[in-house]
């Protein structure tokens, strides 16, 4: 009798250590995933179909989440691929991006005109959990038209 309590406390003592360590491994887990993920948004921008070097002007684009100014890409010529990582809440979101350019009389960035925003400038997207959204938007020049891609990873 005594024995068969002894194994049934033994039993019970290896199902709660096996329990925890369950538990704290799930949760290693998790944080080792949180921790490997510097970023879960990143976008991309740059024009296509520059066809004069003249006119391929040093540029950044403002970036807008949710309605509100998140950052903005690293500067580049407008040819070049410009970059803005973030970490964002899993949700549905609306991004609108601002596009400026560097006035080369004025030595400063200006807004560039409403006309030749990139359009469409916007895009709704979901993030799901434990992804990485990277948007790329495509400025044709030419055609006067904007292309978002989106891939998740």
């Amino acid at each position: 009798m005594i024995r068969q309590q002894h194994i049934i406390v033994s039993l019970i003592i290896l199902l709660s250590l096996a329990m925890l360590y369950c538990v704290t491994d799930s949760r290693l887990r998790d944080e080792t995933r949180k921790l490997s993920r510097e970023y879960n948004f990143k976008f991309i921008g740059y024009d296509e179909n520059i066809e004069n070097p003249e006119s391929d002007r040093r540029a950044f684009y403002k970036i807008y989440i949710d309605k509100l100014e998140t950052g903005r890409t690293t500067i580049g010529l407008e040819s070049q691929m410009k970059t803005f990582i973030s970490t964002i809440s899993n949700n549905r979101h609306l991004l609108v991006v601002e596009k400026w350019v560097l006035d080369e009389k004025k030595m400063k960035y200006v807004k560039l005109n409403n006309i030749d925003q990139p359009k469409p400038n916007f895009l709704y997207f979901n993030l799901p959990y434990d992804s990485v959204a990277v948007i790329t938007l495509k400025n044709d020049t030419v055609e006067r038209r904007a292309f978002f891609d989106i891939e998740l990873q």
